[in-house]
């Protein structure tokens, strides 16, 4: 018996000095909280196919994320708000713009941010003929959070180059300076041209930005981004790492959706599956107008696609209502008008004159008339060149992109059964938007974005006739596409003859509305009549959210900033995360946050005047014996009866 109670005094001793020495273990384990992640897909290949280098062609991008603009860009109201610029100033008397930058703004490597990071960006841009230095002379550091633009010409188009388009910033002085200074002395094409090919040669370590995430590996299957501690707005951000794994193909991108491991991306959907994902107790799905459509492009260095009445016979044969079904039901509406501007600003710029534009109603008989009009014969059922060869084109369009390519593929069998030998061709989407297919010109038709996401239609018709990603035309649709351009015939309302690219340089810079009007609707005339492309469909975004993981904005009240992912659903993201939107769900991670005061939503016409309303959830949780017993007490405990049945 008095053995027993020396094993039980041992025990006894045992627990308090476990307990002691354990004591706080239990707080440690209540209060270590899970890694938050978040992963959504991004447009890059493992490096070096993709590099580090922003000026090097296929850079790694992730704006929004990684990289930031001086200001965000509401699509949809034409509105810019605060980024990396506090404030601006345009001073129109004096031709000058002022921006005031945001302190306490740090680069991923620690260095400060500062003017002379804006001036070495804007150098380097010069170097590659960036847009903004049409509209702007000079560039000035003032100090070090001061940055001065002097104004060639007041642009319309000026506040979209400056504070968005061109005011990604990317070059830090402390890695690419050298390169900035050089250009700043250059005095000659032959210099600049030499400064330009050691840029592109040069490979930093890694990828640099001032956002709120800091690049941290690529592999073959996936880019990570991790949290930076020194961000200027930390203390918005919840989430402490972003995946982007390598998906090149909507069917895949299901794949991710349907298991949950995606929290937030904008892969199509036809109708079958939105469904199905719709379905999900973990999805959700908005939809946006993505300020886009699809559209088919003629290649003019194709001979006989040169000829208008082969490019307007192939836009008879094409039922634009089976396409826009073929591609995702209800997501696509077929255009009314092939122009070129949107529908949703349709009746704005082109209203007036919807009387003189031809819808191209799918009309065989017409498109036979043309074709035999030009030269063509049909023999057993095919369509003979003038010079007697099968009439035989190439289309491309990007694999993976299931959309596109069943909206492809009812194209290409609408034209053969028409008589037209088509060939489709699907390369892998980075391929095709490279030199190899598309940007390169190695196709005969081949689908390309229409509408460029902007309301205003200066977007729409710079990519028709002017440049595609950075690109000229002259590269895309053939050497001698712009000649057919120079000297336009009007016809309709109008009368004269005008160059169908100046046109669009002078919707760029002029402010007085009638006069925009008035341009745009010249333009909207050649495209619906000399088919440079032909537009087919617009579409409407699905963005795919996971609503177990994350807590989101609600898309009827801030409806804007769900819109901002036409164009660029990463930025969207990340403009959404760093306003503190997007905030981990207590239920999943057990994690706790608050609820931010929204601060940069302005509502659209668009929006549904309702009250938020905010799923929550219940934390679950250990026990609570758990939770105040420290693991070495629990384990004292459980061998107690051993111990006592042993001494037995």
């Amino acid at each position: 018996m008095a053995g027993r109670k020396y094993v039980l005094a041992a025990i006894l001793m045992v627990l308090v000095v476990l307990s002691a020495t354990t004591a706080t273990l239990p707080l440690v384990k209540a209060e270590q909280k899970k890694e938050v992640v978040l992963y959504t897909h991004g447009w890059w290949q493992p490096y070096p196919r993709n590099r580090y280098n922003p000026f090097a062609p296929r850079h790694i991008g992730l704006t929004g994320l990684v990289k930031e603009r001086l200001a965000f860009w509401d699509k949809l109201n034409n509105k810019y708000e605060p980024w990396l610029a506090e404030s601006w100033e345009f001073k129109e008397n004096e031709k000058k713009v002022i921006i005031h930058l945001r302190k306490n703004v740090y680069w991923h490597d620690g260095q400060k941010f500062t003017a002379k990071d804006v001036w070495t960006t804007l150098m380097l841009y010069k170097l590659f003929n960036r847009p903004i230095w049409k509209y702007i002379s000079d560039v000035k550091v003032i100090d070090d959070y001061t940055v001065e633009y002097d104004v060639k010409e007041w642009s319309y188009l000026l506040p979209y180059y400056l504070l968005y388009r061109d005011a990604e910033i990317v070059a830090p002085y402390h890695i690419y300076g050298k390169f900035a200074e050089q250009v700043a002395k250059a005095q000659s094409e032959s210099e600049l041209n030499n400064i330009r090919t050691e840029l592109i040669k040069f490979e930093p370590k890694t990828v640099l930005g001032t956002g709120p995430f800091k690049f941290e590996k690529i592999t073959t299957s996936e880019v990570v981004l991790v949290k930076f501690d020194k961000y200027w707005n930390a203390d918005k951000i919840h989430i402490d790492k972003i995946v982007l794994p390598y998906i090149t193909a909507n069917e895949v991108g299901w794949l991710y959706y349907r298991s949950g491991q995606l929290d937030y991306d904008v892969f199509m959907m036809p109708p079958a599956v939105y469904n199905e994902i719709k379905k999900l107790p973990f999805a959700e799905v908005t939809k946006v107008y993505d300020l886009s459509g699809f559209a088919i492009v003629y290649n003019f260095k194709n001979p006989y696609l040169r000829d208008l009445r082969v490019r307007e016979a192939i836009a008879y044969v094409i039922d634009k209502q089976k396409v826009a079904q073929a591609a995702g039901g209800s997501a696509f509406e077929p255009v009314d008008y092939p122009t070129g501007i949107l529908k949703v600003v349709e009746d704005k710029w082109i209203g007036d004159i919807k009387s003189y534009l031809n819808p191209y109603n799918t009309n065989p008989s017409k498109a036979e008339e043309l074709l035999k009009e030009a030269g063509f014969t049909k023999k057993n059922g095919k369509w003979y060149t003038p010079d007697g060869k099968v009439f035989k084109l190439s289309f491309v369009v990007p694999g993976g992109w299931t959309d596109w390519v069943a909206a492809a593929k009812e194209i290409t069998d609408e034209l053969k059964n028409f008589g037209i030998d088509v060939e489709l061709r699907t390369p892998e989407s980075s391929s095709y938007w490279s030199e190899d297919w598309y940007l390169g010109g190695n196709y005969d038709l081949a689908f390309d974005f229409f509408g460029a996401w902007m309301t205003y239609p200066w977007a729409a018709f710079n990519r028709i006739f002017i440049e595609v990603n950075d690109r000229p035309k002259s590269q895309i649709q053939g050497q001698d596409f712009e000649k057919f351009f120079e000297n336009v015939k009007l016809g309709g309302p109008f009368s004269g003859t005008v160059n169908a690219m100046q046109l669009t340089e002078k919707l760029a810079v002029i402010w007085d509305p009638k006069e925009q009007k008035d341009t745009a609707q010249k333009l909207a005339w050649i495209v619906n009549h000399y088919l440079p492309i032909f537009p087919i469909a617009e579409k409407q975004l699905m963005i795919y959210y996971n609503v177990q993981h994350f807590k989101w904005p609600d898309p009827k009240t801030h409806f804007n900033l769900w819109q901002a992912a036409a164009g660029g659903h990463q930025e969207a993201l990340g403009w959404m995360i760093i306003n503190g939107y997007v905030q981990p769900n207590p239920s999943y991670w057990e994690a706790t946050t608050s609820t931010p005061t929204p601060t940069t939503v302005v509502k659209t016409e668009t929006q549904v005047k309702t009250e938020t309303v905010t799923k929550t959830a219940t934390a679950t949780g250990t026990s609570t014996s758990a939770k105040t017993c420290g693991p070495a007490v629990l384990v004292a405990l459980a061998i107690i009866p051993l111990l006592m049945r042993r001494r037995r």
